[in-house]
């Protein structure tokens, strides 16, 4: 299943490269099936169009969890609970705390 949805969203992006939605559907399919590095490319890249993409930032801060190195991982979701803070996200502010507490 994971592949089938990877697939798709693949052709979605190469039919709109340039749709920022289209992008983040291929990074979440991709993190979703374990295959971090390729979905940091993609979440890297919407991240530094959209500073203030709570979402992105904190999937990328998971992706470098798996990855490496930790001290980024950190100050992603530390830009990210700064944005759910800023943003009023209480849930995701609470995951934010959690992740970081365990680092």
């Amino acid at each position: 299943m994971s592949n089938e949805r990877i697939q798709q969203a693949r052709q979605l992006f190469e039919r709109f490269p340039t749709n920022d939605l289209s992008r983040y559907s291929l990074a979440q399919a991709l993190f979703d099936a374990g295959q971090y590095v390729e979905a940091g490319d993609h979440l890297q890249e919407l991240c530094r169009k959209k500073a203030d993409w709570m979402v992105v930032h904190i999937l990328l801060g998971k992706c470098r969890l798996h990855t490496g190195p930790p001290a980024e991982a950190k100050k992603l979701l530390e830009h990210a609970h700064q944005l759910a803070v800023a943003q009023h996200h209480d849930g995701p502010r609470e995951e934010l705390e959690q992740l970081l507490r365990a680092l």
